[in-house]
């Protein structure tokens, strides 16, 4: 696993289910049980982006977009350094392999409201302004 990528894989609540779909259809075992922890802004319900964080195949992480973010402590702020645009064109070309019915318009539209970095997950929270939700305890 010395070659595994760490990856924190943040997407909109409503890309949620897509990203899921994927990672369940092209990788049952690895790709189950991903991007079930929610966040928003103030760490109530309702969810906005959910989070799936941890070691990626190398496989996976090729296909994916990823961000690399500077922060600049006399501004308090987070800049984009760079940024690699993923291969929304492969992963469709498995997706439709495999027996999804996805378009690659769907897939290009959950790489563009994605947050993908090498950042610890609570790093790339406190950057994007997210908490992680926290329910109610019955």
């Amino acid at each position: 696993m010395n070659n595994w990528a760490f990856r924190t894989m943040i997407v909109t609540a409503a890309d949620a289910p897509l990203a899921r779909q994927i990672a369940e259809t092209l990788s049952p075992e690895a790709g189950a049980n991903m991007w079930i922890s929610g966040l928003s802004a103030d760490g109530t319900e309702p969810a906005t982006h959910y989070v799936s964080t941890g070691a990626i195949s190398p496989e996976f992480a090729a296909l994916m977009p990823e961000q690399f973010w500077a922060y600049d402590s006399e501004t308090d702020a987070w800049t984009m350094t760079d940024t690699i645009p993923g291969d929304p064109a492969t992963l469709h070309g498995l997706c439709v392999a495999a027996g999804m019915t996805v378009t690659l318009g769907e897939i290009e539209a959950v790489f563009t409201h994605s947050d993908v970095t090498q950042q610890e997950p609570f790093v790339a929270f406190g950057r994007m302004g997210l908490q992680l939700v926290q329910t109610a305890e019955m």
